[in-house]
């Protein structure tokens, strides 16, 4: 019976080191909305509201190493 480990140790660690070399993937930030998915009459959940919450939620989580600021959209 053959085991997941039955490889000689040296194949073992090669595997592991190219496994740590790929880069991690990340997810595409958040959907910016369409101008025209905003209705502008100042809605308590704003399409702009639910994007920047995401946004700000994504780039808590995956940093770009950006310090730059974001311009708004107005």
């Amino acid at each position: 019976m053959e085991t997941k480990n039955d490889r000689p140790p040296q194949e073992q660690s090669t595997k592991v080191k190219e496994e740590e070399k790929e880069p991690k993937k990340v997810p595409p930030p958040p959907e910016k909305p369409l101008p025209g998915d905003c209705c502008g009459s100042g809605c308590v959940r704003c399409v702009w509201d639910v994007y920047y919450d995401e946004l700000e939620e994504y780039n808590k989580l995956y940093k770009t190493g950006s310090n730059k600021p974001e311009s708004d959209p107005s």
